[in-house]
């Protein structure tokens, strides 16, 4: 089958596209692939001296007449490009493959044309996800799907099309027809917009997920620890520059990025190992489970070099699932896992969360669950992914797809979204995007949960907790009701993170106001906050789960002494140390607590088991 490779060029990149066909010859592609070049503007004299010095390329013309203005390499779209390639496509058939003008080869073809024949289509990731590199007003037009947002873009300066596969010719007709929408490709902005390779990448991503196609693996060249080494992008050179100067700009260009390379691979190192070594010693939750009427919590094992924190559950089929983070210290970041509680509430093997997000890129937690019109759904905390997603379960406990991105370009933490007075509610606590502080309570109300948008409520503007330090504020866990109405868990950190929970009852939400305050010092919940000092406390049916901070500060993580000496609020020393009689006032709160509470996570009452207690 045939094999030609494709780039186009102005007058603007004369020497930039003189040194690509340089770089052809050297490695010898001329010999097995036709190397068609597409003017788009080149001036006739350096045209003909680059015929005349690459025999070997043929200079294919290439109209703006027949097209509408966005196409014009001037506008700034890149509409342009998927044209020319469908142009090639339709003179010469066979294998097609466009590499930019500025690409140089280091190597021979064999990695991507190996690749292309499995794959039909061949492509590179960047480092940026398609909610970065798509404009949401584009995302919107073309109806996006949630679960494409936060993967990585697939990059259009190297393109490989096998246009025998099926699947390869229909994504590049839709490509070139969504490329005469001028409501498509809009202008490129490469700080948060890049028409052609996110209009691509939706095409990319969606032939994978109907299951006609798989990516091939292999970053490109640009902030990328370990790109593929065949050729390297980018490598533009100034045409005002004298030419004797181009083997210093190709020198510069790849002592650079051998240096990036470098530093990337030691930032991740650094961000990653040692960072999250460094925080082994001082930073620790044991998460536990207690049912109505047992003696004691039971601790939840966890592995080696992680823990686990802001536990939830879940009863589907008559089975008790524990949801939870596990923070692993060499990763330095949280993904979600499921076990199943058994007999005498002992934990089953692990079961990682498979989510848009996971295997991890960034961090997740708190994995809030609630159920609504029959299906269950979760709302975890991504917020750096600067997000709040919605997913739904496609296969209990583990598969889970991202249902709708209700916000971006926000950090909202601890999250809750629950049903009140026939209206959705997410009760959350953030602050503007990229701003210190302390972030304060935040609530949304909305007509319908799939499909309605959140509308801010008035105590937003209020600024509550604003003058609250270590996540002061934060959800903490389940929203419950009791027989007086509804309540939340809350952070009470005053000295670290982690130090204690508070349970607030809410007495008023509506439209107009919410207000609430600390609860009864004597309601079974704010008991078990004062008796343990929980950093999270999640109630579901009979059983109750929280956690509980056991280390605070590098003192805290010496043999013997550190444990006395430790930061540690006092209530929780007396928990983790076993202090006498402890045991049976926490089994008292929990026996009570599930006698009067329930959580408002969509259930229906009859599938609630009586309690034991």
């Amino acid at each position: 089958m045939s094999l030609t490779l494709v780039t186009a060029a102005d007058a603007a990149f004369v020497p930039t596209l003189a040194q690509y066909l340089a770089s052809v010859k050297a490695r010898g592609l001329d010999r097995d692939a036709r190397i068609a070049v597409y003017d788009l503007g080149l001036d006739p004299g350096e045209r003909a001296q680059l015929a005349a010095r690459f025999p070997f390329a043929e200079f294919l013309p290439f109209s703006l007449v027949p097209y509408p203005a966005h196409v014009a390499p001037s506008a700034g779209t890149y509409a342009w490009k998927p044209l020319v390639i469908a142009d090639a496509a339709e003179r010469f058939g066979g294998r097609i493959f466009w590499f930019d003008s500025a690409t140089l080869f280091h190597d021979s073809l064999a990695e991507p044309l190996a690749e292309l024949a499995r794959c039909g289509v061949y492509t590179l990731s960047g480092q940026s996800n398609l909610a970065q590199r798509c404009a949401a007003d584009v995302r919107a037009r073309l109806a996006v799907e949630p679960a494409f947002l936060d993967r990585r873009i697939r990059v259009s300066g190297v393109v490989g099309f096998d246009l025998g596969q099926p699947t390869a010719r229909d994504i590049l007709i839709d490509w070139a027809e969504l490329a005469l929408d001028p409501a498509v490709f809009t202008r490129a902005d490469r700080a948060s917009h890049n028409t052609d390779q996110a209009i691509l990448s939706i095409l990319l991503f969606r032939a994978e997920a109907a299951g006609h196609l798989v990516l091939n693996e292999g970053d490109i060249d640009i902030s990328s620890p370990r790109p593929v080494r065949w050729m390297s992008s980018r490598n533009k050179l100034d045409p005002a520059r004298p030419r004797w100067s181009d083997p210093l700009a190709r020198l510069w260009y790849r002592l650079y990025k051998a240096g990036d390379r470098a530093n990337l691979r030691w930032q991740d190192f650094y961000r990653r190992r040692i960072l999250g070594l460094h925080r082994w010693p001082k930073e620790n939750f044991r998460t536990y489970v207690m049912r109505a009427g047992d003696r004691a919590p039971t601790s939840v094992p966890c592995p080696a070099l992680s823990y686990y924190a802001d536990p939830f559950l879940w009863r589907r089929d008559g089975r008790l699932w524990l949801f939870v983070e596990e923070f692993r210290y060499p990763e330095q970041l949280g993904r979600l896992i499921a076990m199943e509680l058994g007999e005498g509430l002992r934990p089953g093997p692990p079961v990682p969360l498979t989510m848009p997000v996971l295997p991890l890129r960034e961090h997740a937690s708190y994995p809030f669950l609630f159920e609504a019109d029959g299906a269950l759904y979760m709302l975890p905390e991504t917020c750096s992914l600067q997000a709040l997603d919605l997913y739904v379960c496609d296969r209990f406990p583990d598969r889970w797809r991202r249902v709708r991105r209700i916000f971006e370009q926000t950090d909202a933490v601890d999250s809750a979204l629950f049903r009140h007075d026939g209206a959705w509610w997410i009760l959350t606590c953030g602050k503007p995007l990229g701003q210190d502080g302390a972030r304060t309570l935040a609530l949304y109300r909305s007509e319908d949960l799939l499909t309605g948008t959140f509308e801010p409520h008035p105590v937003n503007a209020e600024g509550i907790f604003a003058d609250g330090d270590y996540g002061f504020g934060r959800g903490a866990g389940s929203i419950l009701r009791d027989e007086t109405g509804l309540l939340r868990v809350m952070q009470k950190n005053l000295t670290y993170y982690g130090q204690g929970a508070e349970v607030r009852r809410i007495t008023r939400l509506d439209v107009d106001g919410y207000r609430e305050e600390p609860a009864e010092r004597d309601h079974p919940l704010a008991r078990l906050a004062a008796l343990a000092s929980p950093h999270h406390i999640a109630l579901h049916d009979d059983v109750l789960a929280f956690d509980v901070r056991t280390r605070v500060g590098f003192v805290s993580g010496l043999p013997w002494i550190g444990r006395r000496l430790s930061a540690l609020d006092p209530a929780a020393k007396r928990f983790l140390s076993g202090a006498p009689g402890l045991a049976g006032e926490i089994a008292a709160a929990v026996s009570a607590a599930c006698r009067r509470l329930r959580p408002v996570d969509g259930r229906p009452p009859s599938s609630d088991p009586p309690c034991d207690g």
